[in-house]
């Protein structure tokens, strides 16, 4: 954004941080000014983070590449490579998708933190959005680390029981016999290369969840709004007549700002709709070819670890997307409600029956379902995502 005068509160520190910490783990600047950064060191590191990111593109080309040169894999190999070569390049979309919409994700972040937020924000509200986004992104970020560590630990018990060299990821070489240096440089490379890979994913997912977390609540907040408009009828300073003039402008404030809201919420749908589309798409895929690795490798307590693991990310990823798109519509749902009890029936005379008409129409506007889709066409809730889940179950039984 231009402007970078806004007011502070602990929605704005919050994205800061956040947007502090996603801009470490490689992808651009989202929040509404410069970090408070050395130019210097944002040159280099914007340099290092472009290379990093060449390295990524590299490493997926190299795990697609190795469909064609691998001859000597094992059955737990085979599975994880086509694993890796489904869920690789669609993680790494997701970077871009996001990148590419820098500028609007931006708007959206500035709409939900700020402009939203200038007329009231409610301390209660605030604070249940800052300890849901926290809990949702701790437990991505743990259940992506655990899938990461598990499937490292999987690859050093191979090396351990069966002397075999450490495979994490198929790549297009080495060959997975290759004992020379070369090809250890080359798996230790990958390694990591994979490690940073992973700061990208936790990196799109945190702040995807962040902002559909702040937009449930802005619903929220906006309830708070018209429900705080009754308070205008019990302050002992103003008239009859005064206190009916508050309220209509308060009112008209609100239906401003639910205008606004909606706007914000196709702004998201915007940015986001990529990302939903795609993890759907990720979700299903990936779930069954977890159930055919676990139906068909070794059942040890590593392999076991490793794909439940790997099952609870991709679970909670996209649960965590879905349910925050319920969220968003069931808050949305509630709005009307808090239209109704906003203390139009204090009015008197005229006021009341002109402000009844405006509340009418207000009200029947807010009771529009409001949805966020993926795939153009599926509605994110609730219960979109156990159909979802359940369909991956359905795949895999009459595939296998």
């Amino acid at each position: 954004m231009e402007s970078t005068t806004f007011k502070r509160s602990k929605t704005t520190d919050f994205f800061y941080k956040l947007c502090y910490v996603v801009y470490f783990c490689g992808l651009p600047n989202f929040w509404l000014e410069e970090l408070k950064l050395p130019k210097r060191f944002v040159r280099i590191y914007d340099k290092f983070t472009t290379f990093n990111n060449t390295l990524i593109c590299f490493l997926v080309v190299f795990e697609l590449a190795s469909f064609f040169t691998q001859k000597n894999l094992t059955e737990k190999q085979k599975s994880n490579l086509i694993l890796y070569g489904i869920s690789h390049p669609m993680l790494c979309c997701f970077r871009l998708m996001l990148s590419r919409l820098q500028g609007k994700v931006k708007l959206v972040m500035y709409n939900l933190t700020v402009r939203l937020k200038a007329v009231h924000n409610d301390p209660e509200v605030e604070r249940q959005m800052l300890r849901t986004t926290n809990m949702y992104m701790f437990a991505l970020v743990f259940s992506c680390l655990m899938s990461m560590v598990m499937y490292a630990a999987e690859a050093g018990w191979e090396v351990v029981r069966y002397d075999v060299t450490f495979t994490t990821i198929v790549t297009a070489y080495p060959d997975v016999e290759d004992r020379s240096d070369l090809a250890n440089v080359v798996r230790a490379l990958c390694f990591v290369t994979w490690w940073i890979f992973l700061t990208r994913i936790c990196s799109v997912y945190s702040l995807v969840i962040a902002l559909t977390t702040c937009l449930s609540h802005q619903y929220k907040n906006l309830q708070s709004y018209f429900v705080s408009l009754d308070d205008i009828f019990e302050r002992e300073d103003f008239s009859q007549a005064e206190k009916e003039e508050q309220y209509e402008k308060g009112f008209k404030v609100g239906i401003k700002l639910h205008s606004d809201t909606l706007r914000c919420t196709q702004q998201t749908q915007t940015v986001c709709r990529g990302v939903f589309s795609g993890q759907i798409v990720f979700n299903i895929c990936l779930l069954v070819v977890l159930m055919a690795q676990m139906a068909n490798s070794e059942r040890t307590l590593v392999n076991l670890f490793a794909a439940v693991f790997t099952a609870s990310a991709v679970l909670i990823s996209t649960g965590f997307y879905m349910w925050n798109a319920g969220d968003v519509t069931v808050e949305a749902s509630h709005l009307s409600t808090a239209m109704y009890f906003s203390g139009w029936h204090n009015c008197r005379g005229q006021s009341s029956v002109r402000l009844r008409k405006l509340i009418v129409i207000t009200m029947s506007q807010a009771q529009r379902p409001v949805v966020l889709k993926g795939l153009g066409y599926i509605d994110l809730s609730y219960q979109s995502y156990i159909t979802i889940v359940k369909s991956s179950y359905s795949v895999f039984s009459v595939l296998f």
